[in-house]
């Protein structure tokens, strides 16, 4: 677009009111017009050819994880990693064995058991043998007390609610899959990763009928031994996964590092305890590296993985240029923020409250305005590739993957959270031409939302949104 059409586009005001089209479809939906903020822009200009109540500060839910990872990519740079050590008080003896023992985490969002393998197959290659008392974790690189993960919705076992942990390993998760077995009569049942003293059944029962909702049909119970089962699982069902967090930190790596120690001939009987790690002192027996951002901010996007966005948002406290030194924290990270949305964004309204980059709070309050100024400054951003590639591609993959599009594609995040629908992306329409696109629903009914915001994903996608610049162009030259 040129810089003169642009000019020419931005004295364009926006509707206010919605497209007949769009209103027909919110008709359809339990949503009111005062509880939905829209806003349709050119992708990269700050002029909405639809601007309907986005001036409100209004809940993102998960779809405010745009404002997180485009703040990563444009603070700590495209080529941004996190590193994992593990230090120990000298080399091992002749004997392999070696003492006071630390693994020292740097907030790595992604650190999962093929990555502990590694860390633990290089301290075998260095001769280690055996490992003399208690492993101390660092944690300090993150400088938030622990939190309680129930605290959001009462799940405390549910691995979305896990916090955030400068030594986090396989999101402190394990997942429990069930594979039917071509019998017909068994379902497989394994679990990964292998936790110390926690077992699963070697199959469970198939039953017929749909689906549905399988999970109260296999009536999983928990306990820190196991996990049993007191239904069946439907065949029509195929693979089904359960992904379950309900250990403590320090004992999760316990039961996870005793496992992958035996199985490389390393012997230890401690346990893990918290503590600081003079990262200098003594010597480095193993370290690894993080996937680059890119990755990170790919999978964060296109699975809405709170944890690894939290530790994202914590890691932009490093970008503060006041005592970078010091451990990441919320407020520190918020400051960051902020400062970041008002250069993205112009102009932010007093009330604009990022909690902890998630979604999965009530206290967070955005704009669709404001949002979609971030999603324009993406769009124009040197790391608009990877930011945009990132995002879930209608009918294809993520949270994205069965919302498909009947003509044009979409890059959108999504977000929901109880009394909260959103999206916020990217569509491209018929004639190729990329938009900017925020829906926010707030309300206590809001069936049939997604009637709504796939509604406005096609109007824009079919040329709804260029047919209305057209028209506002005319109107605009007429007068």
């Amino acid at each position: 677009m040129s810089a003169a059409l642009g000019a020419l586009f931005l004295s364009f005001p926006g509707w206010a009111q919605l497209p007949s089209a769009l209103e027909e479809a919110l008709a359809r939906t339990s949503v009111s017009l005062d509880e939905v903020a829209v806003w349709v822009s050119p992708a990269g200009i700050n002029a909405p050819v639809v601007a309907h109540r986005t001036d409100r500060l209004m809940q993102p839910a998960s779809s405010v994880k745009v404002v997180t990872t485009l703040a990563g990519l444009d603070l700590l740079k495209p080529d941004f990693t996190w590193k994992t050590q593990i230090r120990a008080q000298t080399l091992p003896d002749k004997a392999g064995a070696v003492r006071s023992v630390s693994l020292i985490g740097s907030g790595d969002p992604h650190l999962m058991i093929e990555q502990v393998w590694l860390l633990v197959e290089q301290l075998r290659q260095t001769g280690v043998k055996r490992i003399i008392g208690d492993i101390t974790v660092d944690r300090s690189a993150f400088g938030e007390k622990p939190v309680d993960q129930g605290a959001f919705d009462g799940a405390a076992d549910r691995s979305y609610n896990v916090a955030a942990d400068a030594a986090l390993v396989n999101l402190k998760a394990v997942s429990i899959t069930l594979e039917p077995e071509e019998n017909g009569k068994w379902a497989r049942v394994t679990s990964l990763p292998v936790l110390e003293g926690f077992s699963v059944p070697k199959r469970i029962a198939l039953s017929k009928g749909a689906c549905g909702d399988w999970k109260s049909k296999v009536k999983a119970s928990y306990s820190d031994k196991g996990v049993r089962f007191k239904g069946d699982l439907p065949a029509s069902c195929g693979v089904k996964a359960l992904h379950v967090s309900r250990w403590e930190a320090d004992d999760y790596l316990t039961r996870l590092l005793k496992p992958i120690l035996r199985s490389v001939g390393i012997a230890w009987t401690g346990v893990v305890r918290e503590g600081r790690a003079l990262a200098q002192s003594g010597v480095r027996l193993a370290e690894i590296q993080s996937q680059p951002l890119p990755t990170i901010v790919s999978l964060i996007n296109k699975y809405s993985n709170n944890t690894m966005a939290r530790h994202v948002f914590l890691t932009l406290s490093q970008t503060d240029p006041v005592g970078t030194a010091k451990p990441a924290t919320l407020t520190r990270s918020r400051a960051v923020t902020d400062r970041w949305l008002v250069k993205a964004a112009g102009e932010v309204p007093s009330g604009t409250f990022i909690d902890n980059g998630s979604g999965l709070s009530r206290k967070t309050r955005i704009t669709a305005e404001t949002m979609g100024r971030v999603l324009n400054y993406g769009f124009r951003s040197y790391v608009m590739p990877e930011f945009m590639a990132s995002l879930p591609l209608a009918g294809f993959d993520g949270t994205m993957k069965k919302r498909g599009m009947a003509v044009g594609s979409a890059h959108v995040k999504t977000g929901l959270i109880r009394d909260v629908r959103s999206i916020a992306g990217y569509v491209t329409d018929i004639n190729a031409r990329r938009w900017s696109v925020v829906v926010m629903m707030n309300g206590k009914r809001l069936d049939g939302d997604r009637i709504f915001s796939q509604a406005v994903l096609q109007w824009c996608a079919q040329g709804g949104a260029q047919a209305l610049w057209d028209d506002q162009r005319k109107g605009s030259a007429a007068r």
